[in-house]
């Protein structure tokens, strides 16, 4: 039988963890995976303002960066799975329900390391894209496995600039340093390994203060860190935007 008892603290977690933290895109500096979105989310806030038109959003969840974008005439939303603001459910590995080169811009933020088929997933994307449309994507390299069991690839930049060919590359960056890396990956361990049993999950919500501000400090230190970390070879994130070539004239 259930823990009822355990079910209702469960579930009194999580609001109470937003409302003290944030949640996504606007996670505080306190909350434990500030620092693998924070680069992101500056980046996004500031590109996404300079487009608009028709745009796609793949893996779209609840949509959290719709308002960011500027003047946009249609914007939809696919995933794998239905919710609130998915307007669209579709299937791995079957074609996408959308016309062909209808959209202006491509969104798919932290969502191709999940992708089973992912060849067929860009083909789509260049199918249902204009000519001269957008492609934004960004995907993790360091990070746990994470949406297990459909977690299934990392890519470097030098693999991110390789998976649309073809396509002209605006923006490819990396987000990070060794200092940001250590910390989410220290920060997700503890709320993995509080996340288990009934007892590590009850000693979870009697030491959120001491976890809340535990994750301030190794976040501040983790910005130090990369602060002085001139590697370039240990980042957590990559954010690639590219340009689908305009058809030539015959």
């Amino acid at each position: 039988m259930a823990n009822t008892s355990w079910s209702a603290l469960g579930r009194l977690y999580r609001p109470v963890y937003d409302a003290l933290c944030g949640r996504s895109p606007h996670e505080r500096p306190w909350h434990f995976q500030w620092l693998s979105t924070l680069h992101l989310h500056k980046r996004l806030c500031a590109l996404l303002a300079g487009y608009g038109g028709r745009v796609l959003d793949v893996g779209c969840g609840d949509k959290p960066y719709r308002a960011w974008f500027g003047a946009v005439s249609e914007y939809v939303g696919i995933d794998v799975a239905p919710g609130p603001a998915v307007d669209i459910v579709v299937t791995q590995g079957e074609p996408w329900p959308l016309p062909d080169g209808h959209y202006d811009v491509v969104l798919s933020t932290q969502v191709i390391e999940h992708v089973d088929n992912l060849e067929f997933a860009l083909a789509q994307i260049t199918r249902v894209l204009k000519p001269g449309g957008l492609v934004i994507l960004s995907f993790p390299f360091l990070y746990n496995v994470h949406g297990a069991p459909f977690d299934y690839r990392r890519f470097t930049h030098y693999g991110a600039g390789k998976l649309l060919p073809g396509y002209e590359i605006l923006h490819l960056e990396t987000q990070g340093g060794i200092g940001s890396t250590l910390v989410i990956l220290l920060l997700n361990w503890i709320d993995a390994a509080l996340s288990g049993s009934v007892i590590p999950r009850i000693l979870k919500g009697l030491l959120l203060p001491v976890f809340v501000v535990l994750s301030l400090l190794l976040n501040l230190i983790g910005l130090a860190l990369d602060a002085i970390d001139r590697t370039a070879s240990f980042y957590s994130n990559v954010l690639l935007v590219v340009r689908k070539q305009r058809m030539c004239a015959s």
